[in-house]
């Protein structure tokens, strides 16, 4: 729905959270929920809360759960904003994120994990001497007392790439092409974040993940061609 839609007087404003109320609900889930997201995602019709007379914006329980479901897709699927809606527009927000059945994207099959070492070990099928190597060639922290969804791909993609004679000193040139990448994106969502604009910093945000999905997309492209030639 686009965000215009929201310019209507609310009939039930008992019922409705102010701004900040939805801020004090979302908060222990997602720390660094700001104004200036929920501005931005209301810009880019990704949520359309009432409008009182004197425009103050007025959510409903539904457009908290809506907005529950976008942040959601953005932190454990690293979904775009434009795959997030166009998945809203033909399945609404009651499906949860965590067992959508079709997962567009790279990076949508991450399921949110956190792990200790032994059980990162034990998820990704490794043993202490890859995962030590792993720190080693700086393919994952070191010293972590957690693990999620990155350091379980990474551990579970070297375990296989090792069983064909890769080994993590093998695989250091990946990291430092990554390295490179993120540097580039972060250098084009800079100038976003440097604007004065709170809302732009949201913005820039949300830039990172698509274009670093869109790097991913390009990247996965590129090896498959350049292996088809081989």
């Amino acid at each position: 729905m686009p965000a215009s839609a929201s310019r209507r007087p609310s009939s039930a404003g008992s019922s409705r959270l102010s701004i900040g109320q939805v801020l004090a609900q979302l908060r222990d889930e997602f720390p660094d929920l700001a104004h200036s997201k929920l501005h931005y995602l209301e810009a880019e019709g990704l949520i359309s809360p009432e409008r009182t007379s004197s425009g103050y914006r007025k959510y409903s329980r539904d457009d908290v759960e809506r907005l529950r479901f976008v942040l959601r897709a953005q932190r454990d699927r690293f979904w775009p904003l434009k795959v997030i809606k166009e998945h809203l527009l033909e399945h609404g927000h009651e499906t949860d994120v965590t067992s959508i059945a079709s997962r567009p994207g790279p990076s949508a099959e991450l399921k949110a994990v956190r792990l200790d070492r032994r059980g990162l070990q034990r998820e990704a099928g490794i043993d202490d001497d890859l995962l030590c190597e792993l720190e080693q060639y700086g393919l994952i922290g070191r010293d972590q007392l957690f693990y999620g969804n990155n350091e379980l791909e990474i551990a579970r993609a070297t375990r296989e790439l090792a069983a064909h004679g890769l080994q993590p000193r093998h695989l250091v040139m990946l990291r430092s092409s990554a390295e490179r990448e993120a540097h580039m994106i972060r250098s084009v969502a800079g100038v976003r974040s440097r604007a004065a604009d709170p809302a732009a910093r949201g913005e820039a945000q949300d830039a990172v993940r698509d274009l670093g999905e869109e790097m991913i997309t390009l990247h996965s492209a590129l090896l498959r061609e350049r292996l088809r030639d081989s």
